[in-house]
């Protein structure tokens, strides 16, 4: 299929080339109405700037686009902070971004990466993203951290980094089946259909392999945010067939989960056991202390960045990498048998 260019995207906007360019590179006054207009255009068309001229020899701006999807998560700062300890130690400035875990925002912040003509762009992406596959088709290089996945369409892989989600979460349920509970709830994110699935894959073959019947009334659906986890907690408190355990799958709606119960008198693990996917930085201070996934997000961190800059020291001939970091349980207090 042929890359959109800069005049495809002024025929339709009805503008000339001229007044995209000033746009595209915030050169000019271009009116808001206008701007409007263009980017919508831009959307429709699946056009990355300077698609052409990066297929060709360009000067290094010696930058480097992170794109995280939630800054407050203490995971993807570690993460952040251990990209941008590799990439500084050789000579590029991160530019750190944030999706929120959408892919119309994550879209327009690749946009603004593209225009802004980093050297590489290291991302979580919020889903898969078909911007994100043409961007890499077109020589400037992107590694995924946290996040995987490829076009079945022409076979075009992303380099990534990643954790084993499927096992680690298969590995936790297993530990609670281990401790004798049956009653397990799950609570996941909608916002970001890759990991849902993998985690929550985990989840479900773990209660298959030992033979217990999958309740839906436990798989509760919200996002990524604390208060997500609070709200869940609170309705899964409320059924008539509570759960024993619960398992979260990102660390934000664990600590939600945690504050609901405490809310509620309902101990941990006296009455209830919690565990959750991913590290806790200030993890001393909870009472108890989580029985947790280990994320690694420093070294997803290293890696990524490492990839990239090997990627851009080499490029043409580079081979795309998937680095997948096994999945281990840091076993605390959160976790007892069900009384």
């Amino acid at each position: 299929m042929k890359n959109p260019t800069i005049r495809d995207v002024a025929t339709k906007a009805g503008v000339s080339t001229a007044t995209v360019s000033r746009y595209l590179n915030n050169s000019s006054y271009v009116s808001e109405e206008v701007q409007n207009k263009i980017s919508k255009v831009i959307h429709e068309l699946d056009f990355v700037p300077n698609c052409v001229a990066r297929s060709l020899k360009r000067t290094e701006t010696n930058t480097i686009g992170v794109v995280v999807p939630d800054l407050s998560n203490v995971s993807f700062m570690d993460t952040v902070k251990a990209i941008s300890d590799v990439v500084t130690a050789n000579n590029y400035q991160p530019i750190i971004l944030s999706t929120e875990e959408s892919i119309e925002k994550e879209e327009k912040v690749l946009d603004v990466l593209v225009s802004k003509r980093v050297d590489g762009i290291i991302i979580a992406s919020a889903g898969k993203n078909e911007r994100l596959l043409r961007i890499n088709r077109t020589k400037l290089p992107v590694v995924l951290f946290d996040r995987d996945f490829c076009n079945s369409d022409d076979n075009t892989i992303i380099d990534s980094v990643i954790n084993n989600n499927f096992i680690g979460s298969y590995q936790m349920i297993n530990y609670l089946i281990s401790l004798g509970h049956k009653k397990i709830a799950i609570l996941c994110s909608e916002s970001n259909p890759i990991l849902k699935n993998d985690r929550l894959r985990g989840y479900i073959k773990a209660l298959e392999h030992n033979n217990i019947a999958i309740d839906e009334n436990y798989i509760l659906y919200g996002n990524y945010a604390f208060e997500s986890g609070y709200e869940l907690t609170k309705k899964l408190i409320m059924q008539p067939l509570q759960p024993t355990a619960i398992f979260s799958v990102n660390n934000l709606m664990a600590l939600g989960a945690v504050a609901a119960l405490n809310e509620m008198n309902i101990s941990i693990p006296d009455k209830m056991s919690v565990c959750a996917f991913g590290v806790f930085k200030y993890h001393a201070i909870l009472r108890p202390d989580l029985t947790v996934v280990n994320q690694q997000p420093s070294e997803l961190g290293r890696i990524a960045a490492k990839l990239l800059i090997n990627r851009m020291k080499d490029p043409d001939n580079w081979k795309p990498k998937k680095v997948v970091l096994e999945a281990d349980i840091i076993m605390k207090s959160s976790c007892a048998k069900p009384r």
